[in-house]
């Protein structure tokens, strides 16, 4: 089963009511959405502590949404947040493990999510699977699917196949997407006028002034999570200023 050339093939289209779908993406525009997620080993790593963390977030901040990682975070997060919530599953280490496959995005639409991430990366599926079987299950599940890329070509392709939302999550952390220590606002800049659906902003924005920077830069809305949900890193960087 290949997958559709740009602009070859009418692309899959979500079940959700339109009405829903526009105010969803319009409550986010030009805001901060949180992602809310600690690795493995780390001790807030529970559904409990993420939900704390989210629910803390919402209430202490005019943020539009969240981002949360595992099917029972999301269920635990949808438990006490009334926001828009991104879900994804990390299945694996290496290559695509953000929801690798349609049988991951299906279990992270039913857990509460409205809109379900996927690696939309040009790698191979860890299924063999083509991506657009991914987008069909999100859509069929009255999801909106957001596409995590890495390059301009990718963005391109995710958007002929119907995705609601592109990000440049990805950027920075395959072989072929700049390595840069900062967020990649060029993409974003290539990216949000060749494509009809919103484009976010995520990976490094470390301050403020990323945040801004990638709206102004065309995003539709900036993704931060390390530099506001992840304890250790900010201790890390307050301890090594000091050294």
């Amino acid at each position: 089963m290949s997958e559709p050339a740009t602009g070859s093939a009418p692309p899959s289209r979500t079940t959700m009511p339109t009405a829903r779908a526009d105010a969803l993406l319009a409550g986010v525009r030009g805001r901060l959405i949180v992602s809310c997620q600690a690795p493995p080993g780390d001790p807030l790593r529970s559904p409990a502590h993420i939900a704390a963390i989210a629910a803390s977030v919402c209430a202490g901040a005019p943020v539009a949404g969240v981002r949360i990682q595992g099917v029972e975070d999301v269920e635990a997060v949808r438990a006490v947040v009334d926001l828009p919530l991104i879900g994804l599953w990390k299945d694996g280490a290496d290559g695509v493990y953000i929801t690798p496959t349609a049988g991951h995005a299906r279990a992270i639409a039913r857990a509460g999510a409205d809109v379900v991430a996927v690696d939309a990366t040009a790698r191979p599926r860890p299924d063999g699977r083509p991506l657009a079987e991914t987008v069909r299950a999100v859509h069929e599940a009255g999801k909106l699917f957001m596409a995590d890329v890495s390059t301009l070509d990718e963005g391109l392709r995710a958007a002929a196949l119907g995705a609601d939302l592109i990000s440049t999550t990805l950027s920075g952390y395959t072989a072929d997407s700049p390595q840069s220590s900062g967020p990649d606002l060029e993409l974003v800049r290539a990216l949000a006028p060749r494509v009809r659906v919103p484009v976010c902003a995520e990976g490094r924005l470390r301050t403020p002034a990323d945040a801004r920077a990638a709206l102004d830069a065309g995003a539709w809305a900036a993704v931060v999570g390390t530099a506001i949900t992840a304890p250790a890193a900010l201790a890390t960087r307050f301890a090594t200023a000091l050294t």
